[in-house]
């Protein structure tokens, strides 16, 4: 298993995660690389989330502290009574 690299911010570690699709994508690893890479990319998808529900959560705050109230969440999709 590859050693748990920790990443010094989102973009470094996104920057990583999208070599890792491009050397997946060019059948270019063998089997047991593949593997290594996928756990990788497991591991900082992981990472990238984390750091995500963070600037999620900061960004509440500074809304609510700047008398914004923030109710909807990020990721939600219209639903069809609002398209």
């Amino acid at each position: 298993m590859p050693n748990a690299k920790k990443y010094k911010d989102f973009e470094s570690a996104l920057n990583r995660l999208e070599e890792i699709t491009e050397l997946m994508e060019s059948d270019e690893a063998g089997l047991e690389q593949s593997i290594e890479l996928y756990t990788e990319g497991l591991q900082i998808a992981k990472f990238c989330n984390e750091k995500l529900s963070e600037a999620e959560k900061k960004i509440k705050i500074i809304a609510e502290n700047a008398g914004l109230t923030v109710e909807e969440d990020f990721d939600s999709e219209p639903s069809e009574d609002e398209t």
